[in-house]
């Protein structure tokens, strides 16, 4: 099997995105009126039927066959964590007031804005959450293929750009954040992927002005060399699994940006630097750096740059 062309990954994460706009239109619509909550989990369910069966049949058609081996049904009506699809309704809307069975009453939020901001954001990533399980089942029924990649469609997030460039085992999970639009394709190795433009480096994405979620110091750091999954996972403001938050602290009588990641006692940066207090952020080092080779001097002391 041959790795897809841009064109055909194109295709169907438009196809997707057409279809988690859709399901967001549609819920909107249904909180208006206030819907009964079960209406609302079977709108929910047939959109992410809809997902499912468009990644599974997209799948198919990069292997040249018509129909896929995926059964469509199976990713409907449930969470991306295994539960009933009205598990996760419940527990978002119970955020602001137990959810009712029966319709809706009138606005009981304080925020409608922060209510509403968030059923979209758990509706539209259980609707792409279930196109994605749907696509990696597939893949794995066909058993030429045994990689994907993480196609970004920019600009896109830091954190998704540093896993953009890695090939991933048919079996490995897809980590994604809340509204994360990136979709996985079936490769058949790294160069393929490349050659194929499906790959976009994070370094690409600065220059172009596509990578969201940097600080402006951030930004200079990546761009003066820093390895930019050292600078993502020093920066705070995220509870992602596997990425620290970072915190301020008084150092010598300065107020200054720390961060939390790689100063365990089995890190790297930590054994490197066994009586170092803190290890700073990018944003302190560029504001007590005297000039930019001592920034340069800086970044590599704190384990930003080799």
């Amino acid at each position: 099997m041959a790795t897809p062309s841009l064109s055909q990954a194109r295709s169907h994460y438009n196809r997707q995105r057409r279809i988690s706009a859709a399901a967001l239109v549609a819920v909107r619509r249904l909180f208006q009126r206030r819907a009964p909550l079960l209406e609302i989990a079977s709108t929910v369910s047939a959109y992410q039927l809809a997902s499912a069966s468009a990644s599974a049949q997209s799948v198919a058609a990069f292997a040249g066959d018509i129909a896929p081996l995926t059964a469509p049904a199976a990713f409907a009506g449930v969470s991306s964590a295994g539960f009933p699809i009205t598990e996760p309704i419940i527990a978002t809307i119970d955020r602001f007031i137990p959810a009712p069975v029966e319709p809706l009453p009138d606005a009981w939020w304080a925020d409608a804005v922060e209510f509403m901001g968030a059923v979209e954001q758990l509706i539209v990533s259980e609707v792409q959450d279930a196109g994605r399980a749907a696509s990696q089942v597939e893949m794995t029924a066909r058993p030429d293929w045994t990689n994907y990649v993480r196609m970004l469609n920019p600009p896109s997030c830091a954190r998704c750009a540093i896993l953009a460039g890695r090939i991933y085992r048919d079996l490995d999970a897809f980590q994604r954040h809340p509204l994360c639009d990136c979709v996985m394709v079936p490769v058949t190795s790294w160069q393929d992927a490349h050659d194929e433009g499906l790959i976009v480096s994070p370094a690409t994405l600065l220059e172009r002005g596509q990578l969201r979620g940097l600080s402006k110091a951030d930004e200079r750091a990546v761009r003066d060399g820093a390895d930019l999954g050292e600078v993502v996972n020093a920066t705070g403001g995220t509870s992602a699994p596997g990425i620290t938050k970072g915190y301020r602290t008084d150092l010598f009588g300065h107020r200054v940006k720390a961060t939390h990641y790689g100063t365990t006692k089995r890190s790297a940066w930590r054994k490197a630097n066994p009586s170092r207090l803190v290890r700073l952020r990018p944003e302190t080092i560029y504001d007590i750096a005297r000039d930019h080779s001592d920034a340069i001097r800086l970044l590599r002391l704190y384990g930003y740059l080799k």
